[in-house]
């Protein structure tokens, strides 16, 4: 995950750094969510979560039933985990993110809109320039992973990223 790390269970580690953050503490610290409230938000929101592929709504309710064993959990109306979503959000943003997001949704909806065609004669030259296009937007969605994928590994909130050269030999100094 992005922000907060999970250990090998699959629960969020509750360290210092993720109880800095005021919304994160306040699901925390709910009787009625803690941990796994936290784990929701951060398996709801999360960048490289593994539930991204799912709408919002079924995202919800995959990661209700998994987390909860209920499915119609009503958790994503709370205001603590309201809050902690939209921190969250904030926290990690990041355009190459956003834009990789927007062109997923874009090729949905062009696979969507395939699946509920039937090519004929008369709009086959039609269904040529979606294609077209289709493959237009694949090769730019491909190019934005490029970039991704070169900006290296992302530094979780709890610290474990390594110190920059310049940090290094400043502490070497001393």
């Amino acid at each position: 995950m992005y922000l907060v790390k999970l250990d090998k269970t699959g629960n969020v580690v509750t360290d210092d750094s993720v109880y800095a953050i005021e919304e994160f503490r306040a699901v925390l610290e709910a009787k009625s969510l803690g941990r796994k409230g936290m784990l929701w938000v951060s398996l709801f929101t999360d960048y490289d979560s593994i539930y991204r592929h799912f709408t919002e709504t079924e995202r919800a309710r995959m990661i209700s039933s998994n987390v909860f064993g209920n499915y119609d959990w009503k958790g994503i109306k709370n205001e603590k985990i309201a809050h902690a979503i939209s921190k969250y959000k904030e926290l990690q943003f990041d355009p190459l993110d956003a834009q990789l997001a927007v062109f997923n949704e874009k090729i949905n909806q062009y696979t969507e809109f395939l699946k509920n065609v039937n090519i004929s004669e008369d709009n086959a030259a039609d269904m040529q320039k979606v294609m077209i296009g289709i493959d237009k937007m694949l090769s730019t969605r491909q190019k934005l992973l490029d970039t991704i994928e070169r900006r290296g590994d992302r530094a979780k909130i709890s610290g474990d990223a390594e110190m920059s050269y310049l940090e290094k030999m400043q502490s070497i100094i001393k």
